[in-house]
């Protein structure tokens, strides 16, 4: 029998063995869709729909909100419907990272890219695209996503 400590992370530690797997045998594209359907989920379980309702339509407001709640640095282009967004962060805020004490693949970071996707669509009402441009757990720096309104 496993002892308790051992278990207590048996769900990150198995989902840090997939991500694993997929980096080594998938494709970017097959990545990508995995990641993006595991955003969905933890968007989903978030609730963040409703958490996002009132900030609908209103960028400025959705901004300065995740700036002064969460510290994030937040650039706007409109000109060329680009926004960059730092989470600001001296740790990764994934809790599959947490959970793992780190311990896991860095195309994790792809999923966050995919969640901030969805939280901006939201609140823009359309489609956006989502990369990472830096990351914690790539080089040990804050993350950084730009969304590109499409």
């Amino acid at each position: 029998m496993k002892e308790k400590n051992e278990m207590e992370n048996f769900h990150a530690e198995w989902a840090a063995c997939l991500l694993e797997g997929l980096e080594n045998n998938c494709p970017a594209e097959i990545r990508q869709a995995c990641l993006e359907k595991c955003a969905c989920f933890h968007y989903r379980v978030n609730n963040m729909d409703c958490l996002l309702e009132k900030y609908v339509g209103d960028l400025v407001g959705f901004t300065d909100f995740l700036q002064r709640e969460y510290g994030w640095i937040i650039q706007i282009d409109n000109n060329n419907k680009r926004i960059m967004v730092d989470e600001n962060k001296d740790f990764c805020v994934c809790p599959i990272t947490a959970a793992t004490h780190g311990k896991v693949s860095t195309i994790l970071c792809d999923c966050s890219a995919h969640y901030a996707s969805k939280m901006f669509s939201r609140v823009l009402e359309k489609e956006v695209g989502a990369k990472v441009k830096r990351s914690f757990l790539r080089d040990g720096l804050s993350c950084i996503y730009e969304i590109v309104i499409e």
